[in-house]
């Protein structure tokens, strides 16, 4: 995509959105501290976040980017049934999200998909993090039950898909040391 259109495509989008939000905010004038609210703005975060992925592509945080081992050999992600969510998401419309993080066969397709798969885990880890103050003040209110919808509207749309996404980026590391180790010892 031209910087220019990546530009004005990622404006319009955040221009979407504050037209929303005034309009949102002068037809329903609810709290902003609203649980819905913080659901809403947390999905428009992952939104615009892809959409600025032509213009800035996120990275993992240097100490989280390494896959470890604990998270691939069984353990918590299966327990937590993590592969099974990946098989949900490939295996259902809900892969339409983000088609950009599947492999398409060409050669250099293994690096785009790589970076990617770090871009959707780095926008959902951020989106996370910006929940969290909002997550404490509900604690901090003793508004358990609007906490607890916020925990499970949070598992589900960013702790789940960062596993997804961790063990989807050690498959592909896999894959490709493994075309590389056939190519050297081919060539």
């Amino acid at each position: 995509m031209h910087p220019l259109a990546a530009w004005a495509r990622f404006l319009a989008v955040a221009a979407g959105y504050a037209i929303a939000f005034v309009a949102w905010r002068h037809v329903m004038p609810s709290s902003l501290l609203s649980p819905w609210f913080v659901v809403v703005a947390m999905i428009c975060f992952l939104g615009l976040a892809f959409v600025a992925q032509p213009i800035v592509m996120l990275r993992m945080p240097p100490s989280l980017r390494a896959v470890r081992e604990w998270e691939y050999t069984g353990g918590l992600y299966q327990a937590l049934r993590a592969p099974a969510f990946g098989r949900l998401l490939r295996r259902t419309p809900l892969r339409q999200f983000n088609r950009d993080v599947y492999l398409r066969g060409r050669r250099d397709d293994a690096a785009r998909v790589g970076a990617e798969l770090e871009a959707a885990e780095a926008s959902h880890l951020l989106a996370a993090v910006l929940v969290l103050p909002y997550m404490i003040y509900l604690g901090l209110r003793h508004a358990w039950a609007p906490l607890a919808w916020l925990t499970l509207a949070q598992a589900l749309i960013n702790v789940y898909p960062i596993m997804h996404l961790r063990l989807a980026r050690h498959r592909l590391d896999r894959v490709a040391r493994a075309r590389a180790s056939r190519r050297d010892g081919s060539g």
